[in-house]
């Protein structure tokens, strides 16, 4: 059985209705709320670039690496810059270090419970990219050949 238009129209505005609710709650109910005051801004800024987020990547789909190991898998990326990430990704709870007194010095780097909760959100926007990958290149091509 196919929905009616007025079906349709009522999923949608629902939808849009949630949405807005969900926004609601996020901005404390003030979706006016300036960005530089947004905790989420602050969370987001730490976990979402592009570093951060290929590390807890790898890290997921292996239990534990070490530094070389991620400067390998982890193309483009400077020396300074993992350790930079690492650091913070630590120091947010993202990811534990640990350090084995062997010469030379053997560090290795696991998820936490929370950076595992956060790479099953990234899995899910993993995949959707994935998904829509081919409309996104698609409406490059369109664009640039405006």
């Amino acid at each position: 059985m196919e929905k009616s238009s007025n079906q349709t129209e009522t999923v949608i505005d629902y939808q849009a209705v949630e949405v807005k609710k969900k926004l609601e709650k996020i901005f404390n109910y003030d979706p006016l709320v300036p960005l530089e005051t947004c905790p989420i801004r602050d969370v987001l800024s730490v976990a979402s670039d592009k570093w951060s987020i290929l590390i807890v990547l790898f890290l997921g789909g292996h239990e534990i690496l070490r530094f070389g190991d991620l400067k390998k898998f982890i193309h483009g990326i400077s020396a300074k810059v993992l350790t930079e990430r690492l650091r913070t990704l630590e120091k947010d709870g993202y990811l534990s270090r640990q350090v084995f007194p062997e010469v030379p010095l053997r560090v290795e780097y696991k998820l936490t419970a929370f950076g595992l909760r956060y790479l099953e959100k990234l899995l899910v926007i993993s995949e959707w990219i994935s998904d829509e990958m081919d409309y996104v290149i698609q409406s490059r091509f369109r664009y640039d050949n405006k």
